[in-house]
This record gives C-alpha cells, sequence and structure tokens, in this order.
C-alpha cells in the first residue's frame, strides 16, 4: 500500500497537466485550410480571427471573405443618436482586414444581424447559395471550432464542402490554459455552450 501511495504521489502531481492540456480536445477540432470559394470569418471573439482571415485571404485560399454583423446594443444605438460613435465588432475586423491588406471587393457582408453561432452560419448558407458556391473555409478561434464544426455539419450536410479552421493568433492557450484566469472563463462558458448545442443538434439530425 505504501509503494502504491508513493507512486501516486508523483502521478498526480505530474499527470494532471498532460489531463488537462487532453481535455483542451473536447471543445477545440480544427482541420488544416485547404482553397475554397470563399473564407467566412465568425463574428465575436478577439483580433485574432480578421488576423487569421487575412493570412489565408493572402495565402490565396479564397478570394472572398465573408463578414457578419452581430446584434448592436440599444445604448450603442442610443449613443450615435446623442452624437457618440463606436466601433462595433464588424467594423473592427473590417478594419483589421483592410490594415493587413485585403481590398473592400474581397469584402462581403452578411446583413441581417446574427444572434449566434447557429444563426450565422444558416445565414452564410444562404448567401453560399445565392452566390453558387461550392466550398467555405470557416475561420474561427481555437476553442470554438468543435461547436462551429458540430454546427456546419448540421446546417451544410452533404450540399457544401467546409473547412473549420482555428486562427493561429488567439485563442485559448492550450498548453497552461489552467493558470490564466481568462483561459478558464473561455474553457468553461465554450464547454457549456458545447453540451447545449449538442443537446439541440444531435436529436434532429438523428430523425
Amino acid at each position: 500500500m505504501l509503494n502504491f501511495v508513493l507512486f501516486l504521489i508523483p502521478v498526480t502531481y505530474f499527470g494532471y497537466q498532460p489531463l488537462l492540456r487532453y481535455s483542451t480536445t473536447a471543445i477545440i477540432s480544427a482541420s488544416e485550410p485547404k482553397p475554397a470559394d470563399a473564407i467566412v470569418l465568425l463574428a465575436g471573439g478577439e483580433p485574432g480571427r480578421a488576423w487569421g482571415a487575412a493570412d489565408l485571404y493572402k495565402q490565396k485560399m479564397a478570394p472572398y471573405i465573408v463578414l457578419t454583423h452581430e446584434p448592436i446594443g440599444s445604448e450603442v444605438i442610443e449613443l450615435g443618436k446623442r452624437g457618440v460613435s463606436l466601433s462595433t465588432g464588424f467594423d473592427m475586423n473590417k478594419y483589421i482586414l483592410q490594415g493587413l491588406g485585403v481590398p473592400d471587393e474581397a469584402i462581403i457582408p452578411v446583413e441581417p444581424f446574427v444572434s449566434d453561432t447557429f444563426d450565422e452560419l444558416t445565414r452564410v448558407h444562404e448567401l453560399a447559395e445565392q452566390k453558387h458556391w461550392k466550398s467555405v473555409i470557416i475561420l474561427t478561434s481555437n476553442y470554438h471550432t468543435r461547436r462551429t464544426g458540430m454546427v456546419a455539419r448540421y446546417i451544410f450536410g452533404k450540399r457544401m464542402d467546409f473547412t473549420v479552421v482555428a486562427s493561429p493568433h488567439g485563442g485559448l492557450n492550450r498548453d497552461n490554459w489552467w493558470n490564466e484566469r481568462g483561459d478558464v472563463r473561455t474553457f468553461l462558458i465554450e464547454f457549456e455552450k458545447l453540451v447545449a448545442y449538442t443537446l439541440y443538434i444531435w436529436p434532429r439530425m438523428i430523425l
């Protein structure tokens, strides 16, 4: 028993970090990019998403970048009426893309506003059908990739080829996420959303 306890102490001390690193596979599932008809830059997250989309464009992975609009809060609208103009997530992403050399004619906005990832990819699917696109690269933060892939499979089905790609800029630090308060919060929130989406989507995919 003593030998067993002495064995468990170093395993527990040194082994929990690999387990925590591995736990990120629950929310992270990204692929390598391949040429497509358009790059879909998902809203939200940090500036690294737009940065990653610009990288793919300059690598000639696709000729267009699709931008979605997040809802604008009532306080932002009211401040605008009072002469205080605030930048939205859409404005920030477009500014980053332009600053990194993506021309205006390559940026395609999606209307109307989207409320979540499900709504976002539904609008993208409608746009893709209008444009007769057959394939898209969906670019997002690494922690958002597994949920994005699940939603894309449900919405696109076999009608469109898609690849979910994680931006190399920003996102969750997989090697040390449990030591950063922001990363811990991100992991827990995304895991909670993944569970909720799974409970909503899987029964509908089976039926």
